[in-house]
C-alpha cells in the first residue's frame, strides 16, 4: 500500500504597502520557505483585509508626508514610541484588518504565519488573545531599532537584525527564548559568491578605479540621488558611478544632467541588485533598512545621506555606531566624506571589515527554519 507523502507546510507571509522594503523582505522569505519545502503565500495585509478607502487615504498621507514634510514623519515616529502598542491612543490600529484576516485563516488554514510589518502581527495577536485563532506566528523586524510599536505580546518568535535590537526587545518584557537574532531577510543572490571583475565588466565599469553606487529607494523621488551625483561630478578623484532611479521623470533629468559624463551610468529599476552592489566599492544612499542589510551582506561601505527622520535615521545611527557606515548631514559633509572614501582605500577597507562583522545574508533561511520548527512543535 502506497502512502502519500505529507503535504508541504503552508506559510502565510503578511506584508504592507508602505515603502518597498516590506515587500522585498517578504519575497526573500518566500524564496527561503520554498527552499525548505514549504508553500508560501505572500499577502498584503492592508490591500487584502483593510477597507480600500482607508488604504488609499493612508498611502496618500504616507507618501505626502515622506516627500513634503519628513520632519512631521519623524515627530510621529518618536511620539508613537512613547505609547504602548495597545494604547487607546492608537485608535484601534492594533486590530486593523482582524476580521478579514480571521476569515482568510479559516479559508486557507496556514500552518504558520510570518509578518514583516507590525499591523498584521497586532491583528493576529489580538485574534489569538480572543481565542479566535491558534496558528503560530512570528514577526520579522525590518529596521535596526526595537521600536515599541513592533512589540506585541504573545508572538511565538521575534526576529531581529542585531543583538542590540534583541536586547531592546527583551527589555520590553518579551521572553528571551522567543527573540532570535536573524538579520533582515534579503534576496539569496546576496549570499552567492560574486566575482567583482566580472560584475564590473557587465556594467562597463573600469577595473582599476573606485566604483560608486548611488541609490535612494522610495521610487527615486527624493532629492538625495541628484545631490550625490552633483557632488561626485565635482570631485577631482577618479571614479565610476552607477546611479539607480526608478522614477522615470527624475531619471530623465539625471540622464540630461550627467549622461554625457562618461563617469556615470544612469539606470532605472534593477531586478538583481546584488549584481550591481557587488560590482562597486562604495554605496551612497539613504538608510532604508533593506539597502542597509544588502550592503552589510556584501560588506560594502555605506555613506548615508538624506535618510528620513524616524526609522531611517535609527538605521543610520546603528550602522555608524557599528563602524560600517559614515553619515553626511549636509552637502559639505557629503563632499568631504566622498573625497575621503574615493581617495583612501584604507578607510573603505575599515568600513568593509565592520560591515562584514554584521552581515547576515542567510537571514531569510534562519527565519524559515525556525518558524517551520515552531509549526512542527505545535
Amino acid at each position: 500500500m502506497t502512502v502519500a507523502p505529507p503535504a508541504p507546510p503552508r506559510v502565510l507571509i503578511l506584508s504592507a504597502p508602505y515603502g518597498s522594503g516590506h515587500l522585498r523582505a517578504a519575497e526573500a522569505l518566500a524564496r527561503a520557505f520554498e527552499t525548505e519545502g514549504a508553500h508560501p503565500d505572500v499577502v498584503d495585509h492592508f490591500r487584502r483585509f483593510v477597507p480600500p478607502r482607508f488604504v488609499r487615504a493612508s498611502l496618500a498621507v504616507f507618501w505626502g508626508v515622506i516627500r513634503w514634510a519628513p520632519r512631521l514623519w519623524g515627530l510621529t515616529y518618536r511620539l508613537s514610541a512613547r505609547i504602548g502598542p495597545r494604547s487607546p491612543a492608537m485608535g484601534g490600529m492594533d486590530r486593523l484588518g482582524a476580521a478579514g484576516l480571521r476569515a482568510y485563516l479559516e479559508a486557507t488554514r496556514p500552518d504558520v504565519v510570518v509578518h514583516v510589518h507590525p499591523t498584521p502581527a497586532a491583528a493576529l495577536a489580538w485574534l489569538r488573545g480572543r481565542g479566535e485563532a491558534t496558528v503560530p506566528h512570528g514577526l520579522v523586524f525590518t529596521d535596526f531599532l526595537a521600536h515599541p510599536q513592533w512589540i506585541y505580546a504573545g508572538l511565538d518568535r521575534y526576529f531581529v537584525p542585531t543583538d542590540g535590537v534583541r536586547a531592546g526587545v527583551v527589555a520590553h518584557g518579551v521572553p528571551a527564548d522567543r527573540v532570535v537574532t536573524s538579520g533582515i531577510p534579503v534576496h539569496p543572490g546576496f549570499s552567492l559568491p560574486l566575482d567583482r571583475a566580472t560584475l564590473r565588466a557587465a556594467l562597463g565599469l573600469p577595473p582599476d578605479i573606485p566604483a560608486v553606487l548611488v541609490t535612494g529607494g522610495m521610487r527615486g523621488v527624493l532629492g538625495g540621488i541628484g545631490e550625490a551625483c552633483e557632488v561626485l561630478a565635482g570631485r577631482p578623484e577618479p571614479f565610476a558611478a552607477v546611479v539607480l532611479c526608478g522614477d522615470d521623470r527624475r531619471r530623465a533629468r539625471l540622464q540630461a544632467r550627467f549622461g554625457a559624463d562618461r563617469r556615470f551610468r544612469i539606470l532605472g529599476r534593477v531586478e538583481e541588485m546584488w549584481r550591481v552592489m557587488g560590482a562597486v566599492d562604495l554605496v551612497i544612499s539613504k538608510a532604508g533598512a533593506l539597502t542597509c542589510a544588502e550592503a552589510l551582506a556584501l560588506a560594502r561601505p555605506l555613506l548615508c545621506y538624506r535618510s528620513l527622520p524616524g526609522q531611517e535615521q535609527a538605521n543610520e545611527e546603528a550602522l555608524v555606531a557599528a563602524g560600517a557606515a559614515l553619515r553626511a548631514g549636509n552637502r559639505r559633509e557629503l563632499a568631504r566624506h566622498v573625497g575621503a572614501l574615493l581617495g583612501d582605500p584604507a578607510l573603505r577597507s575599515a568600513l568593509s571589515v565592520a560591515a562584514r562583522a554584521g552581515r547576515r545574508p542567510d537571514a531569510a533561511r534562519v527565519v524559515a527554519k525556525e518558524m517551520l520548527a515552531v509549526a512542527g512543535a505545535g
